[in-house]
């Protein structure tokens, strides 16, 4: 009888552990995504908003609804992004090579060189100097770390860890294209353990006077994969 009940217990041990991540300070899981960012060659990347229009143009008139790419470090980014316009909706393919930028146009398709002051520029999100690096370990406050997590709506029984915090709008507002900021802003983090790869962000915008408040959600993925990114032939 002892024989048997120490044998249950080994065997769920292995149970109980996994149910379980490293113990690790919050500002050093952050810090260690950070870094494993920095070190990657390239990864792809979704992006998605809900809530209030976010112009890309100066003249507000088309907004940012969601966009699926990659990214090549250290500058480069592609990416097809979906836009809404008055009675528009349409994809539109985009190129970043620092800070330039090419987009097919939308009426004719055609590429063309985009004016500096066009919000979205795919590249800058990720730069390590700039871009979403830089905000994780330098304008983040509040930081607190959860139960671990299983990522929702993921398909995956892996738990990751899950953090919370409080973001400082102005970099994000300049990295963003003034998309996103420049107000105080929430965010919610998926880090995968052992290797530190950031899984997701959520930042949420404050809520307005009237309506519901800006959601932004950017999966990553297939970290290490470099795409081939090339300024496009402009006719």
């Amino acid at each position: 009888m002892f024989i048997w009940f120490v044998t249950a217990v080994l065997l769920l041990l292995p149970a109980c552990r996994s149910t379980a991540l490293p113990e690790l300070p919050p500002a050093e899981i952050v810090q260690n995504a950070a870094d494993r960012m920095n070190e990657m060659p390239g990864f792809r990347f979704d992006i998605s908003r809900e809530g209030a229009p976010a112009y890309l143009d100066p003249d507000n008139i088309l907004s940012f609804r969601r966009a699926a790419g990659a990214y090549a470090a250290p500058d480069k980014a592609a990416a097809t992004v979906r836009v809404i316009g008055p009675g528009l909706i349409t994809d539109v393919n985009v190129v970043s090579i620092a800070e330039t930028q090419w987009q097919t146009n939308v009426a004719t398709g055609q590429w063309e060189e985009l004016p500096p002051n066009w919000g979205f520029n795919p590249a800058l999100l990720f730069d390590a100097t700039v871009g979403l690096p830089t905000i994780l370990t330098n304008d983040v406050s509040n930081l607190q770390l959860g139960e671990p997590q299983k990522l929702p709506g993921g398909g995956s029984d892996q738990l990751l860890y899950y953090l919370t915090g409080d973001v400082a709008g102005e970099r994000l507002y300049s990295m963003s294209g003034t998309l996103i900021g420049p107000q105080a802003v929430t965010v919610a983090m998926w880090i995968m353990p052992e290797t530190f790869e950031l899984v997701r962000v959520v930042v949420t915008e404050p809520e307005p006077a009237a309506g519901e408040p800006s959601i932004w959600q950017v999966d990553f993925a297939s970290y290490g994969e470099v795409v081939d990114i090339q300024p496009p032939i402009i006719d």
